[in-house]
């Protein structure tokens, strides 16, 4: 007997969670033409936009969970995002050194093979962005690496500019799985590792694949440089604070953890100890 797709459910918490990041991942699968979602952005999705809208719903509708779904995978760019030889070259270079771990994470689709390449400072293996880890990929003791080698130099800017290259041993035949981005580090514009991009000439339909990605690309693009402008303001207004701020903030912070001490000695009580610190920490704004 078919299942009748609007009976309603009754589903909470861990079971209402695992139910509706199983009928993502599901329905991913089934739409093989556009990007196949890690487990980790299935989990983010969940928990941003599907969890919040479900979860005080009473009597689940199975009809209403697919249609927000499908509506969620209609949005999903097109495979070729993850084909390294379609990627506009133009968002892959003049990434700053230390922004290049944003890069990966919020920029780049999360199904290319890259490497992030010092040259003789030091380069990670060629990974997966799918399983992209800061600290476990290498990426973090190269970023440190580099930091230490311009402080040593005194001078220097450094950045990484994305070339696609072919993998070793793999033929040069415009299967995107025998090509990776090599990001490679440029010191004061020399870079620090054989360029050698893959010499390989798109065809026709190649081509027209390619301008179909180029928005998604575009509007990732804009979202990073917004951020990247919003925390650069708020650093420059952390730069720019009196010293006399700063040095009523330290002040306030000594007071703090004095009168920490002296609640843990027991001299005062839980309320009197907290509505001094509340006081303490209006002062502080």
């Amino acid at each position: 007997m078919p299942q009748n797709s609007n009976r309603p459910k009754v589903l909470k918490g861990i079971r209402l969670y695992n139910y509706l990041l199983k009928q993502l991942g599901e329905k991913n699968k089934k739409k093989a033409s556009v990007q196949q979602l890690s487990a980790a952005a299935r989990r983010k999705i969940v928990s941003s936009v599907l969890y919040p809208k479900f979860k005080d719903s009473t009597k689940l509708s199975i009809r209403d969970v697919n249609g927000t779904i499908n509506a969620i995978i209609g949005k999903l760019p097109p495979i070729e995002i993850c084909n390294p030889l379609l990627l506009p070259q133009q968002y892959l270079t003049a990434v700053e050194y230390y922004e290049i771990d944003n890069h990966i994470k919020n920029f780049l689709p999360d199904c290319l093979d890259i490497r992030v390449n010092a040259g003789l400072i030091g380069r990670t293996k060629i990974f997966n962005t799918r399983n992209y880890n800061y600290y476990t990929n290498g990426v973090q003791d190269l970023v440190e690496e580099i930091r230490d080698y311009l402080a040593l130099e005194q001078s220097g800017v450094a950045y990484f500019y994305g070339v696609v290259k072919v993998k070793p041993k793999a033929a040069n035949n415009g299967n995107p799985i025998n090509y990776f981005v090599d990001y490679i580090l440029y010191i004061n514009d020399t870079p620090q590792d054989i360029i050698k991009p893959a010499d390989y000439s798109l065809n026709k339909k190649e081509i027209k694949k390619q301008e179909t990605i180029t928005g998604y690309f575009a509007t990732r693009f804009k979202t990073l440089e917004k951020e990247k402008k919003r925390k650069a303001r708020v650093a420059k207004q952390q730069r720019v604070r009196k010293p006399q701020e700063i040095k009523m903030n330290e002040k306030i912070k000594k007071a703090l953890e004095s009168l920490r001490e002296v609640y843990l000695s027991g001299a005062i009580s839980k309320a009197q100890y907290e509505a001094l610190r509340d006081e303490l920490r209006k002062s502080k704004k």
